[in-house]
């Protein structure tokens, strides 16, 4: 597969749910946002988004924008690269990787989470530096955009993720990388919001997502009962906010990665040394 040169994005009101047996091949997929949706694809598509439109009740195109697929990727060229002994790979793309790499395919489509972002390399960074001294079984990631760190965790060793997003074509997009990546009896991907979502029970809680939802899921508290959480999507002045309010859940840093402007933290409730008293130290899927 090879990636997408141009992006044509058509944005019309209302939040609506499109399948690709409606526009065909070049669809990408649809983005509800902010009561509009925004209609992806790969080639385009005017006269039939203005027919499916009519069709629809008459309701008049919001805007339509072309651009670059690589500057909707922040100008970033996506090619493989690794993360401590992660190898990201993009789908189209040979992959060629060490005796000790883990493989991790990736086709992120027009989701968040191609692990060049500071918020995600840090997140993927913790999750290798967790799987070294233990194993959570169980994990719950939340936003899972992609499903890289959903995807991650399971080749890391867990044995069941559940990754969750609010938005249905970051659901389709990561239940997509879940099969490229043969992981799919352990990772389950379901939509769902992020403040509804957090009481299920899991020995490791992943968020890397906007602050106003991590200030929310703070303030609720409940999944910052876990053995490990790793927050991420902070900047540095949230920070120290953020740690006062999980005080109450014993949480202590046990790492902190900082890359301007943005901080992630490895936090954990039950101290110990060495091995894991839950589990193997490490279980490694490739």
């Amino acid at each position: 597969m090879a990636p997408y040169d141009k992006l044509f994005i058509y944005e019309v009101p209302g939040e609506v749910s499109v399948s690709s047996d409606i526009f065909g091949r070049h669809f990408i997929g649809c983005w509800n946002e902010g009561g509009n949706s925004f209609l992806f694809f790969s080639r385009q598509h005017d006269e039939e988004v203005r027919t499916w439109l009519g069709h629809q009740g008459g309701g008049k195109l919001v805007s339509r924008h072309v651009m670059d697929y690589r500057d909707w990727q922040a100008g970033e060229d996506l090619k493989p690269f690794r993360i401590e002994k992660l190898r990201i790979c993009p789908s189209w793309e040979e992959a060629d990787i060490a005796e000790d790499e883990i493989l991790i395919r990736l086709d992120p489509g027009v989701v968040f989470g191609t692990g060049l972002h500071p918020t995600t390399r840090g997140c993927l960074k913790a999750l290798w530096r967790i799987y070294q001294v233990d194993c959570p079984r169980k994990v719950l990631d939340i936003g899972t955009g992609t499903g890289i760190l959903a995807i991650s965790a399971a080749k890391l060793g867990a044995r069941e993720v559940l990754a969750i997003d609010y938005n249905e074509l970051a659901v389709e997009t990561a239940r997509r990388n879940v099969l490229l990546n043969g992981v799919e009896g352990r990772v389950r991907v379901a939509q769902g919001e992020a403040e509804r979502m957090d009481e299920d029970e899991a020995d490791m809680v992943l968020a890397n997502l906007h602050f106003n939802i991590i200030d929310v899921l703070v303030r609720r508290g409940r999944c910052f009962s876990r053995r490990w959480v790793v927050l991420s999507g902070l900047f540095h002045g949230q920070v120290s906010g953020t740690l006062a309010s999980l005080e109450r859940w014993q949480l202590k840093v046990y790492n902190r990665m900082e890359e301007n402007p943005w901080v992630t933290l490895v936090l954990r409730k039950t101290p110990f040394e060495g091995g894991s008293r839950y589990g193997k130290r490490r279980r490694v899927h490739r």
